[in-house]
């Protein structure tokens, strides 16, 4: 396939009446002259003129394609228009641009604009939550994507990520935005798109520092729409993020513009969601009663029984355990008992809030050892677990002389390394020849394409 840049507007109407296994007699009717002039225009012996060009481009149906230098640049800018379209939502908008936009697809000279076209659509099913049908899609484009573009193949390594986060798999996620990233120079029109997505697999795998300085670095950019729900998450995700490094003051400013933001844009589920931070970072501070107003507030925002529900009540239970309100902890963690039936993540949680009510009986000490921690280390919950590991401290520490030496030296161990992951976490590049190499989040990145 010839490239666009090397074709004449008469040859991309010659490319045309081929692609259409038009003969040339057929367009020299449409134009009103003799095939004799259709054969010596694609010969390259004169061109057709506007009127010409004009007439064969409503026969062919392409009358709002891009022909010339400048309708392909300003058609360039309606593709990124329809992608931040599609960022910021309703899908049902973008959808009623597309047949516009698709015009392209029947350009048999445009392949790396169509392969665009094709890559924001793609963006477009995964915003639509069809997962299936994104990852068909992507299946088809993988055997092509090599000859493409840099920039094309930055948004299929991108539109990769998406699909891997949309389907849980967060660390294949984040391998593939970064692999993304080393074509980002290529990018027509850099958004903050990508860091945003990024931060949001970092602090999921509990790399809690990558994922605030991935976020520090477009926020300006994030600040210039004050409007948007995707901004108000963003600070939401900046914020804990702080959180869970210690940093509650900082993180308390960001909730405060958030909520009042928030407020203003009627974002119930987001306020519900600043509220619950709040609590976290009182949480953190130790101020457990002012956390418990925040978590009783944040129930107004969200319907019981769904998983932000049940998050934020474990919260609550746990800073109503700091508090001694025992009687109030087992009332709780007895109505969540149905909620949490058949969730693993979550019986394993609610359970060890339990043992917490029996934290001095060897028993409940060993199933926060042997099972809590492990498993909370397994799910990058780094926050949670560490929690644990301070409490469990406190306990070796009491019992020093009963044979709690080797378990404290063994456990302070484990609290140096999730410090050190949250703190110096490590990206994963994906190397040329498929494998995963670590480079640490300090100093130079190298990342290879």
């Amino acid at each position: 396939m010839v490239n666009h840049a090397q074709l004449t507007p008469s040859q991309k109407i010659k490319a045309l009446r081929e692609s259409a296994n038009c003969m040339q007699q057929d367009l020299a009717v449409v134009l009103g002259c003799t095939k004799f002039k259709i054969s010596k225009v694609e010969n390259g012996v004169f061109e057709y003129n506007k009127e010409d060009i004009a007439a064969a481009k409503k026969f062919f149906g392409v009358e709002k394609a891009p022909f010339t230098d400048k309708e392909l640049m300003e058609f360039k800018q309606q593709l990124y228009n329809w992608k931040n379209l599609i960022r910021n939502g309703p899908t049902n908008e973008a959808r009623k641009i597309q047949n516009d936009l698709a015009i392209i697809t029947q350009l048999p000279f445009e392949p790396d604009l169509n392969t665009l076209y094709r890559m924001f659509e793609i963006r477009l099913v995964l915003a639509e939550e069809n997962i299936a049908l994104a990852e068909k899609m992507l299946l088809s484009e993988a055997s092509l994507i090599e000859e493409a573009t840099e920039e094309n193949k930055h948004y299929f390594y991108h539109n990769m990520g998406s699909l891997y986060y949309y389907k849980v798999d967060i660390k294949t996620a984040l391998q593939y935005y970064l692999k993304a990233r080393s074509f980002e120079t290529y990018v027509f029109k850099k958004d903050d798109s990508l860091n945003i997505n990024m931060a949001f697999c970092y602090t999921g795998l509990g790399k809690y520092t990558l994922a605030i300085g991935t976020i520090v670095e477009v926020y300006d950019l994030i600040e210039l729409n004050k409007s948007s729900v995707m901004r108000t998450y963003i600070q939401n995700t900046l914020a804990i993020n702080y959180v869970n490094v210690g940093q509650v003051t900082r993180a308390k400013r960001i909730l405060d513009k958030a909520l009042s933001e928030a407020m203003g844009i009627d974002g119930k589920l987001h306020i519900g969601f600043i509220l619950h931070n709040y609590g976290c970072a009182c949480l953190k501070s130790k101020e457990y009663q002012e956390a418990i107003d925040y978590f009783n507030r944040t129930n107004e925002y969200v319907e019981i029984g769904d998983k932000f529900y049940i998050e934020n009540m474990y919260w609550k239970i746990y800073c109503l355990i700091e508090l001694k309100e025992v009687a109030n902890a087992k009332v709780l963690l007895s109505e969540m008992k149905p909620l949490i039936e058949g969730s693993e993540h979550y019986s394993l949680n609610f359970e060890s809030l339990s043992h917490l009510l029996t934290i001095n009986d060897d028993a409940s000490l060993e199933f926060i050892e042997k099972k809590t921690i492990p498993y909370l280390i397994e799910k990058y919950e780094y926050f949670r677990a560490l929690d644990y590991c301070y409490m469990l401290v406190n306990k070796f520490t009491k019992r020093i002389n009963k044979g709690y030496k080797k378990r404290l030296v063994k456990l302070k161990e484990v609290i140096l390394k999730i410090t050190e992951e949250m703190l110096f976490g490590e990206e994963v590049i994906s190397n040329e020849d498929g494998a995963y190499e670590h480079y640490p989040s300090y100093g130079k990145k190298k990342t290879t394409g």
